[in-house]
């Protein structure tokens, strides 16, 4: 794709990429809605509930560290596509598939050892039993998704998105057959139970894959990339380079992935109802955050090709103009949860004194869309330039020195229950929404200082010699 010469040329352009690919969040997402409803309808649901609930919490904790390890890539591949540089994005991609070859078999262990502590850490000897079955089928999924992110990264960095699109949304209906046969026994397949979810995610994984691997084979045609013997062999300083972008992002998810475990555990303390509530909030918050991240994955696309051609315009063009998407986004959003609070709750259970209390719940978390989605789309654009370490800190900050601190004081000490936990989420999200605005903002500023609009020093392409 070009570069865009005016705002709404690029806004143009970021919808073009941004808007498949949040389509495709939301097919992701999709699967995990097909699991809990399949689930919902063994035997002894509860138990199957339980299983699945701890074993997704432990394996995705462990796997999407090692996925945002591959975040340099993107970076790396769309200042070479920026510039030109299509050996570059073959050597990138290689030695992503390197760092896939070592985490996936640690993954993989990790995963299962942990499983194994479960009856040690007082978990229950039925529930253990079930989320160790789970998980052994599960940790089979580790391959083709490592591969599959890598190859997506390629894909999305050199403006391919199509097929990922593609592979997301159908994962949901492959999911929902998988599910069907295996957790129940259907054409004559023995009856597998939670287990059977494992597996049914391991193969819409491999589906997933072999969708994408046509697009990359035919965007390398279409590039004239012919990857050589040389390029394909490890290269430290490449492999370091990218883990040293990758690095602080799977910190940054691990703390996010600690902020909701955190909440939920506070939350439990003030009984079922008020737990269920702030679930069910949880819930949608993390559905109406995919087209955001969908978003952000052009900011960072589009930032690290205008990064690649030294073009600090295009750099601020197409980070004003995904994040005038993503805010247009929220505010329809915050629009949508102010005036339909009651009606969307009752979407997810027909419990009255639930819904009553998820509605001011779903008031407040109306305030964290547009919060989180300026965040993501400013950190994707630091992405782009290959800092990755700002949006750490500021999540450190924000969500564990202010939003925790302030959400234990206003559930707790304070009185308000689960609307003080959400109070103090909103606090961590508005507020590293508005500092990352404005260390983003500084940094142009000194962008601008360093040099031309078209030749700040600052901005260097990121080259790896």
């Amino acid at each position: 794709m070009p570069s865009s010469s005016t705002f709404f040329g690029e806004v143009r352009s970021c919808t073009r990429i941004g808007l498949p690919l949040a389509l495709g969040e939301l097919g992701w997402m999709s699967t995990y809605i097909v699991d809990a409803l399949m689930i919902g309808r063994l035997p002894h649901s509860a138990v199957s509930i339980a299983a699945s609930s701890l074993g997704n919490t432990i394996y995705y904790a462990i796997v999407f560290f090692a996925i945002y390890l591959l975040n340099g890539l993107e970076t790396y591949i769309a200042q070479a596509a920026g510039r030109g540089d299509r050996t570059e994005c073959v050597r990138m991609l290689a030695q992503s598939m390197w760092i896939v070859g070592v985490a996936t078999p640690v993954v993989m262990l990790l995963t299962l050892g942990f499983g194994g502590l479960l009856p040690r850490l007082g978990v229950s000897h039925e529930v253990a039993e079930a989320t160790q079955a789970y998980l052994r089928a599960l940790v089979w999924s580790t391959a083709p998704l490592m591969v599959y992110m890598a190859l997506r990264r390629f894909l999305q960095s050199v403006l391919r998105v199509a097929l990922i699109t593609t592979s997301l949304i159908t994962a949901g209906a492959v999911n929902l057959l998988f599910d069907w046969l295996f957790l129940f026994g259907h054409w004559h397949m023995p009856v597998m139970g939670i287990a059977g979810s494992g597996w049914a995610t391991a193969i819409v994984r491999g589906w997933m894959l072999l969708v994408l691997i046509p697009g990359v084979v035919l965007a390398f045609q279409q590039m004239n990339l012919t990857p050589r013997l040389a390029m394909l062999r490890p290269d430290g300083m490449r492999l370091r380079a990218l883990l040293r972008i990758g690095w602080p992002s799977g910190v940054e998810f691990s703390l996010e992935l600690g902020i909701s475990t955190f909440m939920s555990l506070l939350a439990a303390r003030l009984g079922t109802t008020l737990l269920a509530a702030h679930q069910v909030t949880l819930d949608l918050n993390a559905f109406v955050y995919m087209v955001p991240t969908g978003l952000s994955y052009a900011a960072m696309i589009r930032v690290g090709q205008a990064a690649g051609r030294n073009d600090l315009r295009g750099v601020q063009r197409a980070t004003n103009a995904t994040l005038v998407l993503a805010l247009g986004y929220g505010a329809l959003s915050t629009i949508l949860f102010l005036g339909f609070a009651h009606r969307l709750a009752s979407l997810y259970t027909n419990d009255g004194h639930v819904v009553a209390a998820a509605v001011p719940l779903f008031w407040l978390c109306s305030i964290l869309i547009l919060g989180d989605a300026a965040f993501v789309v400013q950190a994707s654009a630091l992405t782009g330039l290959g800092d990755t370490r700002t949006p750490m800190w500021v999540s450190v900050f924000c969500n564990w020195a202010l939003g925790m601190p302030a959400a234990y004081l206003l559930a707790f000490p304070m009185g308000y229950g689960a609307i003080g936990l959400w109070m103090g989420r909103a606090v961590a999200s508005v507020t590293s929404g508005l500092l990352l605005t404005a260390l983003w903002h500084h940094r142009m500023r000194l962008e601008a200082g360093h040099g031309s609009a078209h030749t700040s020093s600052l901005m260097t392409p990121m080259r790896v010699r």
